[in-house]
């Protein structure tokens, strides 16, 4: 294990994550790679009255330490247990790990749209996976946990006998949003497909993923960019790792959302530069709430922009994911 303090060379990397935009500004660093060294650094905060929080990539970072930080990123180990169907993910390994371990025995985890996210801070927060309306939240599908004191340690979770997928995704120019939206919206969608709907500047974007076949034909309203679609396996349906950014995030969880109150929301984040995105829920994700309605921005600061956009949905609003929260108390 490797301790840092600040002045220290390696402070500023082992305290920095995948928001930019957002660090911790700890008096000391655990770089933990056991959990022995976990019970060290929890015992030293606790001794002095310290908080402690802590990191594996820095995806969801919403408040910043300044007492301990434990860095889990070097505490990363993963196994598959094939005949149980099972993975051990230690508190600092991210998706891509447990997809590539499991993808060669036909399995897969209920991973989500981004390969580097790690598995523990996803996972404590639902997990909303590709595959979400099919097979619910990866923090259904835990078996155990391995914690020191409040800190998880590892968890050992199920995998799914998911060789390959029925997923693809389209690009429309944003001049077309309204009537891709609206077409989006009126989806007679089957239980066991997950779609999610993105504005991303000058696009909007349209995934769907599923292991059972299914119609897209009726969300062409405009010319399509680029289309992709068809069976492939898993780890391509998986996501896409992104570089380290500044932004800052929120979402709301709806009973309930009229076409025009989508379409007034997309308009205000449209003109706050703010990015939209929508997830129907339902299927095996249960009956609690009818949709998921993120936003993100690429700059700190803008709560309130955010807010004026919750606006528009407000009467439907009925609580919020712990996922989708970035930057935000």
């Amino acid at each position: 294990m490797q301790i840092f303090r600040p002045g220290d060379a390696g402070y500023d990397e082992e305290r920095s994550g995948f928001q930019t935009g957002l660090r911790h500004e700890p008096q000391v660093v655990f770089a933990v790679e056991s959990v022995q060294d976990v019970e060290e650094a929890v015992e030293y905060a606790e001794a002095r009255g310290l908080d402690h929080a802590v990191q594996a990539t820095g995806h969801g970072l919403t408040t910043a330490t300044t007492g301990v930080l434990i860095s889990t990123r070097r505490l990363n180990g993963v196994e598959v247990d094939a005949s149980t169907r099972t993975a051990r993910a230690e508190a600092g390994a991210v998706w891509q790990q447990v997809v590539e371990q499991a993808a060669p025995h036909g399995l897969a985890p209920l991973s989500g749209d981004a390969s580097d996210v790690g598995v523990v801070g996803y996972t404590l927060g639902g997990g909303y996976s590709v595959l979400a309306r099919e097979f619910g939240l990866a923090s259904d599908r835990v078996r155990r946990t391995e914690q020191v004191g409040d800190v998880i340690t590892a968890l050992e979770f199920e995998l799914l006998p998911i060789p390959e997928v029925h997923a693809g995704e389209m690009f429309f120019e944003a001049r077309h949003a309204e009537a891709v939206f609206a077409a989006f919206h009126d989806w007679d969608l089957p239980g066991h497909v997950t779609p999610a709907l993105t504005t991303l500047g000058d696009v909007v974007r349209v995934t769907f993923a599923s292991t059972r076949p299914f119609e897209i034909g009726h969300l062409r309203v405009a010319p399509v960019l680029k289309e992709e679609f068809g069976v492939k396996p898993f780890a391509q349906a998986a996501g896409r790792p992104l570089p380290p950014h500044a932004y800052q995030g929120d979402n709301v969880l709806l009973d309930g959302l009229p076409l025009d109150a989508l379409q007034r929301a997309r308009e205000i984040a449209e003109s706050s530069e703010t990015f939209l995105g929508l997830l129907p829920l339902g299927g095996a994700l249960g009956a609690g709430a009818t949709h998921l309605l993120k936003l993100i921005s690429p700059r700190l600061g803008v709560a309130e922009q955010h807010e004026e956009v919750f606006d528009a949905v407000r009467p439907f609003v009925v609580g919020r994911a712990r996922n989708f929260r970035y930057a935000v108390g």
